[in-house]
């Protein structure tokens, strides 16, 4: 072998070995100074405080990188930073939800991603930098296939790097023959779980979380002891009392702004939200969530399931209700209510369109089926929350008989951007941070207290009876939450999940059920499970297995199932509480035997459910003007687009009647036998609703105009 081939295959040879062992150390490093720009244990010292976790953090990358060492040379090169990549990815995108949760990123986070579209955007996102990484990874990429040369592979070498690679990560995911995680005294701090991160390190964490989502069912459970639970508890019966409308309105993250000291505040920015709390049956809901997790707080409320009964950041709806669940809005349709679920945001959102078909309702009406003032495509923010009072009363006009309406409204949404003055805030009691973030904030608060108000004092003069559940889901997330929450500014709460006061302090929210009958004060703190349980109840409508559980923890005084890392505060899950965890495991995560031994629990979902308000949506007639054609559309929503032989046409909107939309289109933009069809569609081009083809000579009635 000449001088100049031994150079060469060293050369190669040194190559292979930086793709596995250095870039495989780099991305580590690389990833874990990401996320700790978030931490406050920097690389260094964990390095030296925690160096098996680090090496066990660095095997699990060198094993993964390794088992691509199987390909071809070139493959292996490619492929090696192609995952490189990824890993930096899901690195950065760990540093975004600590940001904004405080939590890193777990297994069921992946059921959300391809949501992120819809969001809108809270975190800058640097474009020229994604480019560049991309333009390197091009070049690299050519350098590989074009500049290294092609030399003969030990493939005994390689099939035993790569059975090696498997044996660890078997290893990593079984714990045998050993674990190395044990090893390294790998912890699950769930109670704080940026601390489990920043000592686990960003990979190692992950796997760990991800082998802990594997729920298993709780001690005692058996088809036996599910028999005895529904002979143990019976609903109470529905009573001849005249029923009421029942209306539960869930506002993103509503709180009362005096929780951040009413010593700041020049004027009281909530007065209805305030005299309606004094009023009415009210207190402390103890949130599962902060700052997000909205679809979890009403997964509760519609259940009556509890979150402590299942890892912490799991999405239900995005995992588990793929069946029919019990609910309250299955209780109100077998008492022959009409069941209408409202939200303003994207119905796609976590998967509401088909979540709340299996949870019970009629009709979802989301915000591609609302007249909003702009669309939420239009990047103008979240819809007002007027438009949910208008879709609430809106039902009630449009439904015959009794109804029950889930509203969720969005106007609370982050983000919250600094404001310089409010005239609800004093200027000179809190750094100028603290109060222009608050400004904000108290701003969004005082419009969803005026349509509180708005609601009440409609709901109130019909003449039918009302209830009113109103709760916030959570409370908000800041820019910078030290800022607002912590020692810089409103010292509310300093550890906002590692201090027990702190955590209840950022965690309990206010809610209150007002009736328009008989309206009461009273104070009761709950968990959110209990909101269907207590309408039922006071509607006089017979409940299931779950809100007879509910009722009876009530009785007994434990309206709040306590949660898991605070037991010791709070006290341990009464018998009661064990119980409702069987029932939620076995119909989320089990044989669903309570389907023939408690059948009142699952009931078939709607045969007519359908998005929107009105079951369809269809051409009435044309009117014909000088200039135009007037398409008069049912059901139609403001941001239906008009197609005109397939094509899109620009058409202006304005609405007739309630529930009747008006279509211009111009003359020369339409022949009179053109196929004319108006759809509705998603953020995502799904069409949601349409009407059948027509044309304007078919349908056209000409106007005297």
């Amino acid at each position: 072998m000449d001088k100049k081939t031994r150079f060469k295959k060293i050369a190669v040879w040194l190559l292979t070995l930086l793709f596995m062992i250095g870039l495989p150390l780099v991305t580590l490093y690389v990833s874990e100074r990401l996320v700790r720009e978030m931490l406050t244990l920097p690389l260094r010292e964990w390095v030296a405080d925690f160096p098996g976790r680090f090496m066990v953090n660095a095997l699990l990358l060198i094993a993964l990188f390794n088992l691509l060492y199987i390909l071809p040379r070139k493959w292996f090169m490619f492929t090696s930073l192609l995952l490189s990549g990824l890993l930096i990815v899901f690195a950065y995108a760990n540093k975004v939800k600590l940001e904004l949760r405080s939590s890193p990123i777990s297994v069921g986070d992946f059921a959300l991603l391809n949501e992120l579209g819809g969001l809108e955007q809270p975190v800058g996102i640097n474009i020229p930098l994604l480019v560049g990484i991309g333009l390197v990874f091009v070049v690299l990429t050519v350098a590989i296939f074009k500049g290294v040369p092609k030399l003969k592979e030990n493939w005994i070498a390689k099939i035993g790097v790569f059975l090696i690679s498997v044996l660890f990560l078997g290893m990593m995911w079984t714990d045998k023959p050993t674990s190395p995680m044990d090893k390294a005294q790998f912890e699950n701090t769930w109670w704080k779980l940026e601390l489990a991160l920043m000592r686990n390190g960003v990979f190692g964490n992950f796997v760990m979380l991800a082998k802990q989502s594997n729920i298993e069912p709780p001690d005692g459970f058996s088809a036996q002891n599910m028999k005895n639970l529904a002979k143990k508890y019976q609903p109470a019966e529905e009573t001849d009392e005249e029923k009421p409308n029942v209306i539960f309105l869930m506002s993103e993250s509503f709180i009362d702004p005096y929780s951040f000291g009413e010593q700041h505040f020049a004027e009281d920015p909530i007065p209805n939200f305030r005299r309606l709390y004094g009023e009415s049956l009210h207190g402390g809901m103890y949130s599962s969530e902060f700052g997000g997790g909205t679809a979890n707080v009403e997964f509760e409320a519609l259940t009556g399931f509890s979150m402590q009964f299942m890892p912490a950041n799991f999405v239900p709806y995005q995992l588990y209700v793929t069946q029919p669940l019990p609910s309250a809005a299955y209780a109100f349709r077998e008492a022959d209510y009409e069941t209408t679920a409202i939200h303003s945001y994207y119905g796609w959102f976590y998967q509401r369109e088909s979540v709340y078909r299996q949870l019970g309702f009629n009709r979802f009406i989301s915000g591609e089926f609302m007249d909003l003032d702009h669309s939420n495509d239009a990047g103008k923010g979240f819809p007002k929350d007027s438009h949910i009072t208008d879709s609430v009363l809106a039902t009630l006009d449009k439904t015959e008989g009794l109804d029950f309406i889930h509203a969720v409204a969005t106007e609370g949404h982050m983000p919250y951007r600094k404001t310089e003055e409010s005239e609800f805030l004093k200027t000179d009691t809190l750094p100028d941070d603290t109060r222009q973030y608050l400004n904000n904030f108290t701003e969004k608060m005082h419009s969803i207290d005026t349509e509180i108000g708005r609601m009440v004092e409609e709901i109130g003069a019909r003449d039918e009876p009302a209830i009113l559940v109103f709760f916030g889901d959570h409370y908000p997330s800041f820019p910078d939450n030290n800022v607002v929450y912590g020692a810089e500014g409103t010292q509310v709460a300093n550890d906002l999940l590692g201090d027990y006061d702190d955590f209840i302090a950022t965690h309990k929210v206010p809610y209150f059920i007002w009736k328009s009958d008989g309206n009461q004060p009273a104070e009761l703190d709950l968990t959110p499970n209990q909101f269907g349980a207590m309408a039922l109840e006071m509607a006089g409508v017979e409940g299931n297995t779950v809100t007879a559980i509910l009722d009876e923890m009530r009785e007994q005084g434990d309206a709040a199932i306590p949660y898991n890392q605070w037991q010791t505060q709070m006290g341990e899950q009464t018998q009661e509480m064990k119980d409702l965890q069987m029932i939620q495991y076995d119909l989320l995560h089990g044989k669903r035997y309570s389907e023939y031994l408690m059948p009142e629990l699952v009931r078939t979902p709607s045969s007519d459910y359908h998005l929107g308000l009105y079951p369809e949506m269809a051409a009435q007639k044309v009117v014909e003007t000088s200039e135009s054609y007037e398409l008069y559309i049912e059901g139609a929503p403001k941001f239906s687009e008009v197609l005109v032989d397939g094509e899109a046409t620009a058409a202006k909107w304005q609405t007739a009647e309630q529930g009747m939309a008006v279509f211009s289109i111009p003359k020369q933009q339409v022949e009179k036998d053109a196929e004319i069809q108006v759809i509705v569609s998603n953020s995502r081009g799904a069409v949601l609703r349409q009407t059948d083809v027509f044309s304007v000579q078919e349908t056209m009635e000409t106007s005297k105009q």
